[in-house]
């Protein structure tokens, strides 16, 4: 059994944490420009490994591609991609890496760590799905929100395809869209032995 005791250690005297306004942090369906802000990983429901981005909203899009002004930035979602060898699972990851403009290896890969601070911008969505409630078993309706249609935002250099020096990929990023350089290729570029 656990035990609770009077003392509760929150923190709550750090000066950069704001009290909760009661607003909603959910992403309203638009468009807009993201900073991928955080890459983990995780396991999907029927098992599968997963590649989790958190993204967060740095500019609303209007129709015509123009900077709006929005309530939305500073908003985070997350999305996962399925890591595996299946086409689609491959598809969409490569809609991310050729997004945000990530770079790959020789092979085709490329670490999470690369995908950090870069940006891309995207359609979020709001899908509602047919479900089973899990505590009554009753049929229900669930509704999410989702980014989907990612693509490069309007003025980002085109995708790098292979690490390139870090010096170069800093000159080619425009002044507006937040990019990291790509590290140095381990062993001067040649496979790891085993």
């Amino acid at each position: 059994m656990t035990e609770f005791v009077d003392y509760i250690p929150m923190r709550l005297n750090d000066p950069t944490l704001s009290a909760w306004d009661g607003r909603s942090s959910r992403v309203d369906p638009g468009t807009y420009d993201f900073e991928v802000a955080k890459v983990g990983f995780d396991q999907s429901k029927k098992g599968n490994r997963t590649l989790v981005v958190t993204a967060k909203v740095v500019a609303g899009r209007a129709p015509d591609g123009a900077f709006t002004e929005t309530s939305m930035v500073g908003r985070q979602m997350r999305n996962s991609y399925v890591i595996s060898d299946e086409d689609f699972a491959r598809s969409r990851m490569k809609a991310i890496i050729e997004a945000t403009g990530a770079p790959l290896d020789e092979q085709g890969g490329f670490t999470a760590d690369s995908l950090l601070a870069l940006c891309f911008t995207a359609d979020v969505i709001e899908e509602t799905i047919d479900t089973v409630d899990s505590k009554t078993g009753m049929p229900t309706q669930r509704t999410f929100t989702k980014w989907n249609g990612e693509r490069q935002p309007e003025g980002q250099a085109a995708p790098v395809h292979a690490a390139p020096p870090a010096r170069a990929a800093a000159a080619t990023a425009p002044p507006t869209t937040p990019r990291r350089p790509a590290p140095p290729p381990a062993n001067g570029g040649a496979p790891a032995r085993r």
